[in-house]
């Protein structure tokens, strides 16, 4: 026990001496850490399976869900669920997909586009869910090639994938054009904000003029990744997959009756 005391000094030494880990630690700010660790202090013995028995812990997801969803342009018809990380986000939005589109359409053999800035999370859920996933190589500008998606899609394709901003270069992909262009095939358009997460929704605010709008107010986004460790100084385990429409949401749930 002395050693791993030991090893996380070290690391917290690290970043709380004004080192910076970029895409890692978001703050290092220790006063505000052990007060989050003394409000997990409070939650620590909660199972949010019982909901009965943790009200509050759902009234939080809650919480959580609407503050995201209004920051983001979510109406009232909007959703979410909290996840563990962003991965698990994007894997539940791209399995409610799947199952959306097996339903809806009858597609056993989909298929995901998506730059190949995009977040390497969208191969897991290609792997675990049994997509098919097309990488559209960036143009010389390192930007998402808005012709290479048109090529790349057919009668099997499910979903599009913009990064809002992509971890590799730090762009934006154009999230209004990728978003009408998955309209006009009557698909899906996830727009992963993991990495702008609470830095995206105050853009606008700060005085910029943003390129592209990334957000539920562009018609053809139908989904959205966002995670509250990124800039809302959150506890690393959390993220948010949010949904436009609630019945979207119901595709990626699992229900088991007769155990």
């Amino acid at each position: 026990m002395d050693k791993i005391h030991k090893l996380n000094d070290g690391c917290r030494k690290y970043w709380t001496d004004g080192g910076n880990v970029s895409g890692a630690v978001y703050t290092s700010d220790e006063t505000h850490w052990n007060f989050i660790a003394e409000v997990m202090r409070h939650c620590i013995v909660t199972n949010p399976l019982h909901i009965d028995e943790f009200l509050y812990i759902t009234q939080m997801e809650a919480e959580i869900i609407r503050w995201t969803l209004n920051m983001y342009n979510g109406d009232k018809n909007s959703c979410g669920i909290v996840t563990s990380g962003g991965t698990e986000s994007i894997l539940l939005c791209m399995l409610a997909y799947r199952e959306k589109f097996k339903e809806e359409r009858g597609i056993t053999k989909p298929n995901i586009v998506m730059s190949e800035t995009g977040h390497c999370a969208f191969e897991k859920a290609a792997f675990y869910f049994g997509i098919e996933i097309r990488k559209v190589p960036v143009t010389e500008n390192f930007e998402a090639d808005l012709n290479g998606f048109k090529k790349s899609i057919d009668s099997n394709t499910i979903c599009l994938v913009a990064s809002a901003p992509e971890y590799a270069f730090g762009n934006y992909d154009p999230v209004e054009k990728i978003a009408a262009l998955a309209m006009s095939y009557g698909i899906g358009c996830h727009s992963d904000c993991c990495l702008g997460s609470y830095i995206n929704p105050f853009i606008s605010k700060l005085g910029y003029n943003p390129k592209y709008l990334i957000d539920f107010r562009v018609p053809g986004v139908t989904s959205i990744s966002c995670d509250p460790h990124k800039y809302a100084y959150g506890p690393k385990g959390c993220s948010l997959a949010l949904f436009r429409e609630k019945k979207t949401r119901e595709y990626q749930l699992f229900c088991s009756t007769s155990w």
